[in-house]
């Protein structure tokens, strides 16, 4: 029997190409994407954040290579922090010597003589692997303008994605000695046309059985098999994999689910983002790909500059940054307007001396609902609540907001490819 997939963004499609066969992916908009999706605005183009194709896993990045074939070109990142009105290195331990010499000195002693005891939280843990002085300069601020919690709130599930640095690297950035940091992604590869998006379409051009603008309405589960009603239909499946935000999938579940599982989903804490489209009619920052910024008073925690991807998302002889702005959940869109965040946006950008004003020939915002999951202290007890009693029910969760894991494209990909393989070979359940 056909196996149901609910959801067409890069999880749902990367794992019907594994399967092969016997999928059935329903997708509740017109394009597929989720995540991984590119607008488009007068002929600029910019994706939900600086999506780029990567991985620490070879395997995985030589299949995404090879898969996009001659649609995509490699090239070298060249992030920076920006600190005090000037660029430092990224990541900010590889860039040190582009601080005050006073500066050098306190991250350097910090460092090197850190007495912080074993972390208990991620605040800890920045302060026990980096010392205070880089992690109260950069590493703090930072995660608190993106999570928008205190770090001292949250848990250390994730940390994995921030490499420790060698000692001799970080001494080498102090006296001005060239070294790199998170070397995995040193390289990259993005599409040569269409932005990120072209991944997807590369997926669906592989594929069939995709339907979309079909809306999951119902979910039930009848005498072990499921049964899907949308706003177009009734399907029904053997194994039924959602790559659904959890929370919306509950809402459509027709099953009595415990309390306590409930209870859990709620608790979980997740930060929208709205991105920021500035486009510019003339060509700037071609050395750039990515700033990160600390400081409180730019609206975004990143911005990213379209001529360090691809010379494709913007018209010939314009440029564009795309500025991404995190709030909580529970802050409403309407309450952050829209006009109010391009114009705080081009005046930071402004004042900074990134562009000049009278260049900006277009703006767009987007609001993602679903952008990044927070990993606070409660985190590994709720998630473990619900990912039993998703397994009991035999019901496979699989992506970012679907089994509520902070992971990009690569490892999205890399799960979907180990679902497959046990739903091949029969096995039910949520863990892969």
């Amino acid at each position: 029997m056909t196996i149901g997939i609910l959801g067409g963004g890069i999880s749902g499609l990367s794992l019907a190409y594994f399967l092969g066969s016997d999928y059935e992916i329903l997708e509740k908009n017109k394009n597929c994407g989720g995540l991984c999706t590119t607008f488009e605005k007068n002929g600029f183009l910019y994706d939900i954040g600086g999506h780029i194709i990567f991985s620490s896993d070879k395997d995985i990045l030589n299949f995404e290579v090879e898969l996009m074939g001659d649609k995509v070109e490699k090239r070298r990142r060249s992030n920076k922090i920006w600190y005090k009105g000037r660029f430092v290195k990224y990541p900010f331990e590889n860039g040190l010597h582009a601080l005050d010499k006073e500066e050098i000195v306190e991250c350097i002693k910090d460092y090197l003589q850190n007495n912080n005891l074993k972390p208990t939280n991620l605040k800890e843990w920045f302060l026990y692997t980096f010392g205070n002085a880089i992690s109260e300069k950069y590493m703090l601020p930072y995660n608190e303008k993106i999570w928008k919690i205190d770090p001292a709130l949250m848990g250390m599930e994730w940390v994995e994605r921030i490499p420790k640095p060698p000692v001799e690297d970080v001494i080498k950035s102090a006296i001005g000695i060239e070294t790199e940091g998170y070397t995995h992604q040193l390289y990259f590869y993005y599409p040569k046309t269409g932005g990120f998006q072209t991944l997807i379409k590369t997926f669906e051009e592989k594929l069939n059985n995709i339907h979309r603008n079909e809306e999951v309405a119902s979910i039930e589960k009848i005498n072990d098999k499921w049964k899907v009603e949308t706003n177009k239909g009734i399907y029904n499946y053997e194994d039924l994999v959602s790559t659904l935000p959890i929370f919306e999938l509950v809402k459509i579940l027709k099953i009595k689910i415990p309390p306590e599982v409930l209870k859990a989903i709620q608790n979980l804490r997740y930060n929208s983002m709205a991105v920021v489209l500035v486009g510019l009619n003339k060509v700037k920052h071609e050395d750039l790909t990515a700033i990160y910024v600390p400081d409180k008073e730019s609206p975004a925690h990143r911005y990213c500059f379209s001529s360090g991807f691809s010379k494709s998302l913007s018209p010939e002889g314009c440029s564009s940054i795309f500025a991404e702005i995190t709030f909580n959940s529970h802050v409403l869109k309407e309450e952050i307007a829209s006009q109010k965040i391009i114009d705080k946006t081009v005046w930071w950008l402004t004042k900074e001396g990134f562009i000049d004003k009278n260049d900006v020939c277009e703006t767009d915002i987007k609001y993602i609902k679903y952008a990044y999951p927070v990993y606070d202290l409660n985190y590994t007890k709720n998630i473990k609540i619900i990912y039993d009693y998703f397994d009991s029910i035999k019901l496979h969760l699989l992506g970012r907001f679907a089994q509520f894991i902070y992971i990009n494209s690569d490892v999205c990909i890399k799960n979907a490819k180990a679902l497959a393989n046990k739903l091949k070979q029969g096995v039910k359940g949520v863990k892969i």
